[in-house]
């Protein structure tokens, strides 16, 4: 049980990891101008910060996952 817990701790580490590798990659436009009254981007900046968020939720659960596998690993390993 020991070794499995490792194991899914690293897994979950390492998708942390990936995912916020894939969050850092997303494109934010930062091209806000003003025309007809208004700014004009501002929805595309919204929806990239949006999805950056998105991303980085899924990574902050990987990685409270590997965490709690980790410790429940330790715990196991000094019962």
């Amino acid at each position: 049980m020991h070794g499995a817990l490792n194991w899914l701790s690293i897994v979950a580490g390492f998708l942390s990891g990936a995912l916020w590798l894939y969050a850092a990659s997303i494109k934010v436009p930062t091209n806000i101008g003003s025309g007809w009254g208004a700014l004009v981007g501002v929805e595309e900046m919204t929806a990239g910060f949006k999805k950056q968020a998105t991303w980085n939720s899924y990574a902050a659960v990987a990685t409270a996952a590997a965490a709690l596998l980790q410790a429940a690993a330790v715990m196991i390993a000094y019962a």
